[in-house]
Order: C-alpha cells, then sequence, then structure tokens
C-alpha cells in the first residue's frame, strides 16, 4: 500500500452538522447550477462578509531553551481561565466584499449594543449600506451583493421592524442582493481571503486595537486581485463539489 502512496494517518474530523442542512446545500447548489453554470455568470457578484480580529498574542509562544527544563517557570505560558465578555471585547470588527476585478477596503465598525460584532439592521444601513454600497450603486457598474444569512442583513419572512427597514432600503435604492445558504462558508471565495489576511495578523503582538487594524489592513492589501479572480471562478466547481459529496462540505 506504501509503494502505492496509501498510508496509515488520522481521519480528519468535521463539526457535527444536522443532516437537513446537507440536503439544504445540495438543493442550494443544483439551484445556483441551473441558473448559473459557468465562471462567468460570477462577474458580476460581490460577495460579501464580517470577520472579527481578536487582540492579544494568538497561538503558542516561542522560546528557546534546554533540554529537560520543559516546566521551568520561565518555560512555561500560564492559560487564565477565559472572560467571554473581556474576549469579546478586545476584537476588531470589520466589512468587506470581493467579486472578479473587485475588492473593496475594510470597513471597520463597532456596535454600541454588543461587543461581539453581530450587526444590527441600524447598523448594517448606517454603516455599511448607506455610505459604502450605495456610492456603489451611483456608479452604475451592475453588481448583485452576496450576503449570509445574518438577521441585520433584512433575511427572513418575519417583517420585523429592522427587518423591514433594510429591506426597504434594499428596495429604495434599487441594489440586487441574494442570500447564501446557511451553514455554508465554501459557496462564497471572501471566505478564502479571510483566511490570509488573519495568519498575516497573527504573525505580529497586536495588542492594541489600532495595531491590530494596521496589521490587517497589511494583509488585506496583500491579496492580490488575481488571486480572488481565481477563486470566484470557481464557483460552478464549488456548487458541483457540494452535489458530488450529498450536500457536505466541499475542501473549498
Amino acid at each position: 500500500m506504501g509503494r502505492l502512496d496509501y498510508h496509515k494517518c488520522v481521519a480528519y474530523t468535521k463539526g457535527w452538522v444536522n443532516k437537513n442542512l446537507y440536503t439544504q446545500c445540495k438543493e442550494y447548489a443544483e439551484i445556483m447550477l441551473t441558473h448559473y453554470p459557468d465562471p462567468e455568470d460570477w462577474w458580476y457578484v460581490r460577495f460579501s462578509d464580517k470577520v472579527h480580529f481578536g487582540l492579544g498574542p494568538m497561538g503558542k509562544l516561542m522560546i528557546i531553551r534546554k533540554p529537560g527544563k520543559h516546566y521551568c517557570l520561565n518555560c512555561i505560558q500560564e492559560q487564565d481561565e477565559p472572560d467571554q465578555k473581556a474576549v469579546e471585547a478586545k476584537k476588531a470588527h470589520a466589512w468587506a466584499a470581493v467579486g472578479y476585478n473587485f475588492k473593496s477596503p475594510l470597513i471597520w465598525y463597532d456596535i454600541p449594543s454588543n461587543k461581539n460584532g453581530k450587526m444590527t439592521a441600524q447598523a448594517y444601513m448606517d454603516k455599511i449600506l448607506e455610505p459604502v454600497v450605495k456610492p456603489w450603486i451611483q456608479n452604475h457598474s451592475p453588481f448583485v451583493l452576496e450576503e449570509d444569512r445574518d438577521s441585520g442583513h433584512g433575511v427572513g419572512k418575519r417583517n420585523t421592524a429592522a427587518t423591514k427597514l433594510v429591506k426597504e432600503w434594499k428596495q429604495n435604492n434599487g441594489l440586487e442582493s441574494y442570500f447564501n445558504c446557511s451553514g455554508s462558508p465554501d459557496f462564497t471565495p471572501i471566505e478564502n481571503a479571510w483566511q490570509p489576511c488573519k495568519q498575516y495578523v497573527h504573525k505580529f503582538p497586536h495588542w492594541d486595537k489600532q495595531d491590530t487594524i494596521q496589521l490587517a489592513e497589511e494583509g488585506w492589501g496583500d491579496i492580490t486581485q488575481e488571486w480572488i479572480n481565481k477563486r470566484v471562478n470557481t464557483m460552478p466547481d464549488r456548487f458541483q463539489a457540494c452535489k458530488d459529496m450529498d450536500g457536505r462540505i466541499t475542501p473549498y
């Protein structure tokens, strides 16, 4: 078996997902492939999402020590009991969108009503739709905005006051948009873009929020448009892979 390049290893694990979600993802993939079967069909989509950068040291502390000094006091990285509220408060929140030959800057925001960066409908209109997306519409460059199913984006059949406000804004401003399938980060290229950006931030100490923002913008700036375009062109392949895997998470 070794000569055939088969090796014994631990199976890669995936988090538990409700099987109903598999069915939803597969059905969603089939619909998208029917309507948008070619890479060029996705060139007008701008994939949007939020990202959160934690402040402070990330990963493990690197030290130089002699053999047998594993438990020397100067060679141990102490772990305190996590304070969830303190963790949430030490984050910088950003929103962005990418597409074929398109890449927005990182739009930094804070939500007064919470510390975890969950976007409210009012904040979405005030901080994203009105100052950022509206000028895109006014530039008369045709595009469709892809959004996740965050309640602040106006998703859902229930016409709460907040949901109604976002829906009315989109209608009044002529914004064409659609919501991604729940639990399917592999259906949107912007999820791929967060990874190298976060990896760049994690290379450096970033205790201060302003330092974290600067590092994130440097990492975001290193992502080339060619890199993004290649991932946009994989959209049909992503949906086909989902169909082939019966709705399960794909390698994308």
